[in-house]
C-alpha cells in the first residue's frame, strides 16, 4: 500500500508544470523615465509587458487611462503626453499587476488573460482559478 502510494504522488509531480515548482520571487521590473520636454519615455516598456506576461497593447491601455493623458508605444518604449516621475509610473504598474496579474486565489503571478467577447478572465495556470476581470 504504501509503496503504491509513494509511486502514485511521484508520479504526480512528474505531471506538475515545472513554473507551478518555481520557488524564485515574482519581482515586478522598475520603470526606467525619462522627461523629454513636455513628454515622459518609459523606456523599458516591452521588458515590463514581458515580464507581467501580458500584451502591451493591454498595458499601455491601462496606464494611459490611469494617468489621465494620451500616449503611445513606440518601438520598446511607451510616451506620455506630459511629465511624471518614476514613483507615479512605478505605482500605477504595481496597481496594474495586481488587479490584472496576481490570481486571486493563491497570489501567483502564473495568470493568463483570456478576452471572451466584451469580457476578460484571468485564469491561473498554477492553481486553476478563474475570475472575471473588468475591461480597461
Amino acid at each position: 500500500m504504501s509503496e503504491d502510494y509513494e509511486k502514485l504522488l511521484d508520479r504526480a509531480l512528474e505531471q506538475v508544470p515545472k513554473a507551478v515548482l518555481e520557488s524564485s520571487r515574482f519581482q515586478i521590473p522598475e520603470a526606467e523615465v525619462a522627461i523629454v520636454g513636455n513628454r515622459t519615455i518609459l523606456r523599458n516598456f516591452r521588458s515590463i509587458a514581458s515580464a507581467l506576461n501580458r500584451e502591451p497593447e493591454h498595458l499601455i491601455k491601462y496606464l494611459l487611462r490611469e494617468l489621465g493623458v494620451a500616449g503611445n508605444i513606440e518601438g520598446t518604449q511607451a510616451v506620455f503626453q506630459g511629465k511624471f516621475l518614476n514613483t507615479a509610473v512605478d505605482e500605477r504598474i504595481r496597481r496594474y499587476v495586481e488587479e490584472f496579474v496576481l490570481c486571486r486565489e493563491c497570489g501567483k503571478p502564473d495568470t493568463r488573460l483570456e478576452r471572451r467577447e466584451r469580457f476578460y478572465i484571468l485564469r491561473c495556470e498554477a492553481c486553476g482559478a478563474r475570475a472575471s476581470m473588468r475591461s480597461v
